[in-house]
């Protein structure tokens, strides 16, 4: 019998309602029959766990990446984003992203706390024996998993959360509170240690491909207690780290997951496309039908598809300075070569008529590709003007240059190109690459992309063992680990003699994209730093002259005036209704 979590019978029985603190671990006395026939079989127990794992939500269908609030994006349309990058959160305006994940964060994750705590009071009920025994066994291991990983979510966003390991009846009185962050990171350990005990390293079945694991539990502990040991968790000490470090090593020496070698950009960038991937260790599956969420980012990345018109609908835009980040192949630092003056004619659009009009303009510019001999995560991550890009008979140069010239023609992918949607075309001078799948038809009005968001690789614990080990002072240790990981990208080892900015450099560029950053930067006290004036996302502009010429100019007229409120938004604000429906509920650090 198929019993993937892809799999959905059953899930009418098993609704979704939309509640709030007061009743979110409430139990419905109308469920009482449907509950009752749950617990008296396996299959429908199983049904119900599937249905808890509708609540772990990739980052790459939703639109509303954690990228969006850091350096790495320009989030072109917004999408309730710039309530949290124009520094405008709070308590009554919370929803930060046009999904439930990010707009109704809070509800969202305890919704499937309270799925999970219903499973975890009833699933004793079930009857097994045999093999179902062990099934039993796996389905407890996977509500503890997801329970650790829910309240992990709510952990790296709130830090004090109200702890919940049971359901409510109707007419309890709530009277829970935000507990201390130590106990929540406590509790999320206490939980994932016991779904290490009851998890398989790997499923016999190929059927339960995509369930939590016992390196998916020991995962998520790993990182809470990286953040646990973070300055912005409390206060850092050798035990915390200590503690932290532990956990990274326990994962890196299971000898389940590997590092997989590349030999070029378009291997490497292949790596994030395959749910087969070794270096996973827990991830997003979607089906090629959609059924039950789908991989949408070709809609929010590609500067071509049908959905997104051959004139571009980038929306997550990388901006100017994380482009510049790469560095060279051979392992030095990227700087901008060869700036000199030129007088071109400006092109902008006439917004009454649509017509392009031009202005005499004297700019600085290089004729050097800043794309050129660049390493090679660079081209796995970005595409740029002149990059090969397009399914089958498609496939052809992305073309984002504008005029310097009257009379010449402009890239179909700039925002000059009037032909079309020329508002759609990127602002940055660059669209995102990694993620997207070459082999994928974007044609197909049958076939949804499979793409998998992975939540947990190997390569991530490589760089949080030896961030611990930098915090304990074992630079020698840490080295060795940011190097597994510069190797793998195919640059010489790095030297160790700035290790800080050197483990940086490699977290910043490896796990691009993938939703690290915002809490990088958070856990480290940065996002000031980030969201000051020299740091708001500008673009790179490129002009084509008659000759052929290119010019390359920083744009730096910021695409966002960014604001943080320090110290408040290191979090996001309990929501106005909890607290109205909760008492003993604060608001801090809001008010």
């Amino acid at each position: 019998m198929k019993r993937s979590i892809l799999k959905g019978a059953f899930l009418a029985l098993l609704s979704i309602s939309t509640i709030s603190c007061s009743d979110f671990l409430d139990v419905n006395p109308h469920d009482s029959i449907s509950d009752a026939a749950v617990w008296e079989n396996m299959d429908l127990a199983e049904a119900f766990l599937n249905n808890c794992y509708t609540y772990v939500e990739g980052e790459n269908e939703n639109g509303v990446p954690f990228c969006s609030y850091t350096d790495e994006l320009f989030h072109r349309t917004g999408y309730a984003t710039e309530v949290y990058t124009l520094g405008n959160v709070s308590c009554d305006n919370y929803n930060v992203g046009f999904s439930e994940a990010r707009g109704n964060t809070w509800n969202f994750y305890y919704s499937g706390i309270k799925k999970v705590n219903q499973l975890l009071e009833n699933i004793d009920k079930v009857p097994a024996s045999g093999s179902d025994e062990t099934r039993k066994t796996q389905i407890i291991g996977q509500a503890y998993f997801l329970r650790a990983f829910f309240y992990h979510q709510l952990y790296s966003l709130y830090g004090r959360v109200p702890l919940v390991d049971h359901t409510f009846e109707i007419d309890s009185e709530w009277t829970e509170a935000r507990a201390d962050m130590d106990d929540v990171a406590d509790f999320i350990v206490e939980d994932c240690e016991r779904a290490i005990e009851k998890l398989p390293l790997k499923y016999e079945s190929s059927d339960d491909f995509g369930r939590a694991t016992r390196g998916a539990a020991m995962a998520v502990k790993a990182r809470t207690l990286l953040y646990k040991a973070s300055p912005l968790f409390g206060t850092p000490s050798t035990e915390r780290w200590q503690e932290a470090a532990k956990a990274q090593k326990d994962i890196i020496d299971l000898g389940v997951y590997s590092l997989p070698s590349v030999s070029s950009s378009e291997e490497y960038a292949a790596l994030f496309c395959n749910a087969q991937n070794p270096e996973i260790i827990f991830e997003k599956l979607y089906n090629n039908k959609g059924t039950y969420g789908s991989a949408l980012h070709y809609l929010f990345q590609s500067p071509n598809g049908p959905y997104n018109g051959y004139n571009g609908w980038g929306v997550w835009l990388p901006t100017y300075d994380i482009v510049n980040a790469f560095q060279k192949a051979d392992g030095s630092e990227y700087t901008v070569q060869g700036l000199a003056s030129y007088n071109i004619s400006l092109p902008s659009v006439d917004p009454e008529t649509s017509e392009i009009i031009y202005q005499d303009a004297t700019i600085e510019a290089t004729k050097i590709q800043p794309w050129e001999d660049r390493e090679m995560r660079f081209y796995a991550n970005i595409l740029y003007d002149g990059a090969m890009w397009g399914y089958g008979d498609d496939n052809h140069a992305i073309a984002i240059y504008e005029p310097g010239e009257e009379g010449v023609l402009p890239g179909e992918q700039s925002p000059s190109y009037t032909d079309g949607e020329y508002w759609n075309a990127t602002q940055t001078g660059y669209y995102m690459r990694k993620f997207l799948d070459p082999n994928y038809d974007q044609y197909s009005e049958t076939i949804m992309d499979t793409t998998p968001w992975i939540f947990f690789r190997l390569a991530e614990f490589y760089l949080n063992y030896a961030e611990c080990q930098i915090e304990l002072g074992n630079n020698a240790e840490a080295l060795k680990y940011i190097n597994y990981i510069r190797n793998r990208a195919l640059l010489p080892d790095a030297p160790g003699v700035d290790i800080r900015a050197e483990y940086e450099y490699e977290r910043k560029i490896e796990l691009m994209f993938e939703g690290q950053r915002f809490f990088d930067l958070r856990r480290w006290k940065r996002m000031e730093t980030a969201y000051s004036q020299e740091n708001w996302p500008t673009g790179l502009k490129i002009y084509k002259l008659k000759d052929g010429t290119l010019l390359y100019q920083h744009n730096e007229n910021p695409l966002q005036q960014r604001k943080f409120v320090s110290p408040q938004m290191y979090w996001m604000p309990v929501p106005r209704y909890e607290l109205n429906k909760c008492p003993n509920l604060d608001g801090q650090p809001y008010e």
